[in-house]
C-alpha cells in the first residue's frame, strides 16, 4: 500500500488491540471497545497536577495598565520591528546606539513613545505592589500610584532639562546626547520586566515578596549597567574620569537615594 493511501475500514480492523491479541477475524463493534478500552487505561495512568487558586488582587485601573503596556509592545514588535530590534541589540553592543542617534527622530519616534509611556505606568504600578507586599502597609494603592507617579514625572523631565543644559555649557552636546539616549533605553529594558513582573505578582501563585525582591534586584542592576555605559561613554569622549563620577552621581545616584527616602517617608 503506498504511504500516502489511507487504509480501508476492512484493514482497520486487522489493527492488533491495545493488548496485544491479535484477531483473524475482528469486528467494528470488537474494535471500537478495545479503542474506549484503552483511553480509559491511558487516561488512568495519567496524574494531573492540583492548580493553585490565585485570588486576584488586581484593580480595574491596574488592568488597563497591563493592556496597554501588552498591546504597545505588540505595535512596536510588529509595526517597527527594525527599531525594535536595534533597541533591543543596544543592550548587549550600546554601539549600535550611535546608528539610532543619527536617525530622525529618536525621541518622537512611536517606538520610544510608546516604550517611555509604558515604563511610566508600570514603574509606579510595580512599587504600589511592593509596598503592599513587602512592607505590609495598609494604603489606598490608588493614591499610592499617584503619589510615586508624579515625583517620577517630575524627575524624568527635570533630568532631561539638567542634561541638555548641562551639554550646552559644557559644549558636549554630542556625548550627553549619547548618554541621554542609553540612559533612557534602561528605563524602557525596566519597563518591560516590570510589566512582566506586575502580571505574576497579579495572577500567578508564584511568591509576590520573591517577585518583588526580584524587581528591585533587576533595578538595581540596570542602574548600575547605566553606570558603567556612562563611564564607557566619557571616557571614549576624552572626559576626565573624576568629572565622570562627579556628574555621574550628582544626576543618577543622588537623586535615586532622595527619591528613595522621600518614598520611604510617605510610607
Amino acid at each position: 500500500m503506498a504511504s500516502n493511501q489511507k487504509p480501508s475500514s476492512e484493514q482497520l480492523l486487522h489493527i492488533t488491540p491495545y493488548n496485544g491479541t491479535y484477531k483473524q477475524h475482528y469486528s467494528k463493534e470488537e474494535w471500537v471497545e478495545d479503542v474506549v478500552a484503552y483511553n480509559v487505561y491511558y487516561n488512568s495512568k495519567i496524574h494531573y497536577k492540583q492548580g493553585v487558586l490565585k485570588h486576584s488582587t488586581a484593580e480595574s485601573w491596574m488592568l488597563l495598565i497591563l493592556i496597554f503596556g501588552f498591546t504597545s509592545l505588540a505595535y512596536v514588535r510588529t509595526l517597527h520591528r527594525k527599531r525594535f530590534n536595534m533597541l533591543v541589540q543596544t543592550f548587549a553592543n550600546w554601539k549600535v546606539s550611535k546608528q539610532i542617534i543619527r536617525y530622525e527622530k529618536v525621541y518622537a519616534h512611536p517606538v520610544n513613545i510608546l516604550l517611555s509611556i509604558n515604563f511610566i505606568l508600570c514603574f509606579p504600578l510595580f512599587f504600589c505592589l511592593w509596598a503592599r507586599e513587602i512592607l505590609d502597609i495598609e494604603y489606598n494603592l490608588t493614591q499610592l500610584y499617584f503619589s510615586i507617579l508624579g515625583p517620577l514625572l517630575i524627575y524624568i523631565i527635570l533630568k532631561l532639562l539638567v542634561y541638555k543644559s548641562s551639554g550646552w555649557i559644557l559644549k558636549l552636546n554630542e556625548t550627553i546626547e549619547e548618554y541621554v539616549f542609553q540612559a533612557n533605553l534602561f528605563n524602557k529594558y525596566l519597563g518591560v520586566v516590570y510589566l512582566i513582573l506586575i502580571c505574576f505578582m497579579l495572577y500567578s501563585p508564584i511568591s509576590m515578596i520573591f517577585l518583588a525582591q526580584l524587581g528591585f534586584v533587576i533595578l538595581v542592576l540596570f542602574l548600575s549597567f547605566q553606570l558603567i555605559r556612562g563611564v564607557i561613554i566619557g571616557i571614549e569622549n576624552g572626559i576626565n574620569l573624576y568629572l565622570i563620577f562627579i556628574y555621574l552621581c550628582t544626576l543618577e545616584i543622588l537623586p535615586w537615594l532622595v527619591l528613595g527616602k522621600w518614598v520611604k517617608n510617605l510610607l
